[in-house]
């Protein structure tokens, strides 16, 4: 694939890419797998969020303020999916 880009961009791309020592390629490709991992992980925060609320709609209850903390920690942990108890 050919991807036209003025040659001011394509000096940049290739002077930061050298300077994180990989491709040209793999340093362009690196937001789009990092977009589909933060979607991904979003997914997971909705589905543990909407499955504690269903929980607390069934009589479970639980500290709010504890299940927030796990929550963000969680979701902040990088390649971490949030757990869906």
């Amino acid at each position: 694939m050919i991807i036209d880009v003025s040659p001011d961009t394509e000096a940049r791309l290739k002077a930061k890419a050298q300077a994180e020592g990989v491709s040209v390629g793999a340093y362009v490709e690196r937001p789009v797998f990092e977009e589909d991992s933060r979607r991904i992980r979003l997914i997971a925060f909705r589905q543990a969020i909407d499955e504690r609320l269903r929980a607390l709609n069934d009589g479970s209850g639980v500290d709010g303020e504890e299940v927030m903390a796990q929550l963000i920690a969680e979701f902040d942990a990088p390649g971490q999916v949030p757990s869906t108890r």
